[in-house]
Order: C-alpha cells, then structure tokens, then sequence
C-alpha cells in the first residue's frame, strides 16, 4: 500500500482515533511481513485513548511507511491476543471489543485464525475498511467483517473517509438501542471560549455533556437505528455555581467526588464512566455554636 491509498489508510486511521474518548482502550498496529506496534512502548497492551494518546498515535501513524508484502494473518492473531488478555484480566472498560482492519486487500484464508480466537462466542467485532478503487478483494474483506458480527465499508477517496468510519458507531450502538440504554457522557475538561458574538474571546474550563437520540419507531426499533447525538457545552464556572462560596468552608474549595458503587460483595472495582444527574446538600451541625458545611456532590 502507498501513494494515495497510503493516505486514505492514514486518514482512516486518524478519523477512527478521533471517536474514541477516555472510557475506551486502544493501540495501534502495522503490519507487512512482519508486525510491529506504531509505539513499542505499548507493545502487548492497550492504552487510555485519552487526548494526549490519541495525538500521539497520530503523530505515529504519519511517519509509517510500509514495504514488503502484508501478511494480515499475523497482525490479526496479535490483536486477538491483546483483546484476549485483556479480558481475561479484566484490564480495560470491559465493554465492547472490536478490531479495525485497514486492508488493501486480503488474499490470505483467516478461518483458521477466527477458529482459534473468536469463535463460536464473537466476543470481539471485526470491521473491515477496503482502501482503493480495486474491488478485486472486496468479497473476501466483506466474509470477515460479516463473520465476526462487524461491518464491511469500501473507502475509495478520502472524502469517503468520515462517512464510512462512522458506519462502526451505529453497529455498536444496536444493543443500547434495543435495551433502552441512554448512556450520558461527560467530557474531559477542555479550554474553549463562550463569547461568540464577542471581540473579548475569553477562554474558559469547558466539559460537553452529550447523549444518543435513538429511533424509537416500533418497525424499527428491533434494528437499532441511532439517529444521533445530541449535547452542549458548559463552563465549569456554571458547575461551580452549584457550591457558592457562602456555603462551603473557610479556605476549603469544593470538590467532586468519583463515587464506586457498593455492591453486596463490597465496593465495585471500577466504573468505566461517571454520570452527574442530580446534586445535593448535607448539612452536618457540630456541639459548637458554628455549624460546618459539608459538600456532598452526588453522582
């Protein structure tokens, strides 16, 4: 793969990395006849898909160049092997799994390897992205996302990219759709300005708050349709409105709490994910004649 199809794969790559946030878990591989993690340093494993990772993935990904020929076997078996791990030791969001092939084409017979790996569970998703106008692999790359409960998407130009990469979201989203999961999301915080009308563009502490808007239609319901997202942008400062100085202590800056869950074996591990649906005040009197404020954010 090069030239033009060299910078459709790059710009897929990129696109797919700019869906992630920080509740997933990513690395990325390169493959010829050998394979070779982008970064060596997260060789094996799997890494916060966090801004500063991200970029740096991305940074990575412009630098590769590829020569030989593409054995996609073996690039295959090591993400199985990742994904595996992970799972088994309970590393991740524990959430769904999936792999993003990025292929020129796929010559080589992979049921040996699904054997090994996925099947008869599926518990990882295939998604297939077939790069060029070639269409002489098509039916092959499309046998492995079909099998694996993925998605088949053939990018020919780079302004195919946005809207094919998009396609991995609805197919993943089909379950939240059916059990009428509506997972709030909050945003890492981010520097932004909110006068838009304004000369005086002020930057400010902002998070996003976004949810999905899933089609609710009974012919349609049982086939998952996200129709999309919807959300908005808050300052922090709005937040902070929610604990005014008069009402917390003196010099004690409030705080929000990450609470973990208490199940009846004792508190959950880990949450993948903190939704902020409701806030309240405790007020605790002390013997004393003055009366401490205690915040209690509750999540």
């Amino acid at each position: 793969m090069k030239g033009l199809k060299m910078t459709i794969a790059k710009h897929t790559i990129n696109t797919i990395l700019d869906t992630l946030g920080e509740n997933d878990f990513v690395n990325v591989i390169a493959y010829t006849d050998y394979v070779r993690y982008v970064e060596p340093c997260f060789k094996g494993t799997l890494v916060q898909a966090d801004l500063d990772n991200r970029e740096h993935f991305k940074l990575l990904v412009e630098d590769l160049h590829v020569k030989g020929e593409a054995k996609i076997k073996n690039a295959m078996k090591e993400s199985f092997k990742i994904l595996n791990e992970a799972r088994v030791n309970g590393q991740g969001s524990m959430c769904n799994q999936a792999i993003m092939l990025i292929t020129d084409g796929a010559m080589e017979d992979f049921e040996s390897v699904f054997e090994e790996f996925n099947w008869p569970e599926r518990r990882v998703r295939v998604f297939t992205y077939l790069i060029g106008r070639e269409m002489t692999f098509a039916q092959n790359t499309k046998w492995i996302a079909c099998n694996n409960k993925g998605f088949y998407t053939h990018i020919s130009t780079l302004a195919d990219v946005q809207e094919n990469v998009m396609e991995y979201l609805h197919v993943l989203s089909r379950p939240m759709v059916i059990n009428h999961d509506h997972d709030i999301i909050w945003t890492e915080a981010y520097m932004d300005s909110v006068l838009f009308n304004s000369k005086a563009q002020s930057l400010l502490l902002m998070t996003s708050v976004a949810m999905p808007v899933f089609s609710r239609k009974k012919e349609t319901l049982s086939h998952g349709i996200l129709l999309g997202v919807v959300g908005t942008d808050i300052p922090l400062m709005e937040v902070m409105k929610l604990a005014p100085r008069y009402m917390v202590s003196l010099n004690t800056p409030p705080h929000l709490f990450k609470v973990r869950f208490i199940h009846n074996s004792g508190r959950k591990e880990k949450t993948t994910s903190v939704v902020l649906l409701s806030f309240s005040w405790e007020l605790m009197a002390t013997p004393s004649s003055s009366t401490t404020m205690v915040t209690s954010w509750r999540i």
